[in-house]
C-alpha cells in the first residue's frame, strides 16, 4: 500500500516530530514539568515559613513552660495567672502584659 521509501521520508519524520513536540511540551507545561517545579518550589518556601514561625512559638511556649516550674516560679507570672483566672485587679490597676512590655523595651532600644 504504502513504499517503503514514504513511510521512512515522510511518516516516520512526521512522528518523531510529533513526539518531540509532545516531549517539550511535556516538559514546560505537563504536570511534571518546569510549571509544576515551580509551584513546588513556591509551596516549599510558604511550607519553611510556616515551620519557622512555628518553631518560634514553640520555643515562646518552652520559655513560658519554663517559668511555670516549680523549681523557678516567677512571682510576677503566679500573680499574673492568679489575677487573670480570678478577674480580679485593684481600682486604679493598670494591667500590662509582659508581652506588651518586651516590645515596649525593645522598641526603645532601638
Amino acid at each position: 500500500m504504502f513504499s517503503r521509501q514514504f513511510i521512512f521520508g515522510i511518516i516516520a519524520p512526521a512522528l518523531m516530530l510529533f513526539w518531540a513536540a509532545a516531549m517539550a511540551y511535556s516538559a514546560f507545561a505537563g504536570s511534571s514539568g518546569y510549571g509544576a517545579l515551580a509551584a513546588l518550589e513556591k509551596d516549599v518556601e510558604e511550607k519553611a515559613a510556616d515551620v519557622d514561625a512555628l518553631r518560634a512559638h514553640r520555643l515562646e511556649l518552652e520559655q513560658r513552660a519554663d517559668q511555670l516550674n516549680s523549681k523557678s516560679l516567677d512571682p510576677d507570672l503566679i500573680d499574673e495567672r492568679i489575677r487573670s483566672v480570678l478577674g480580679y485587679s485593684r481600682e486604679g490597676d493598670k494591667v500590662v502584659s509582659r508581652r506588651v512590655l518586651r516590645d515596649a523595651a525593645a522598641q526603645a532600644g532601638k
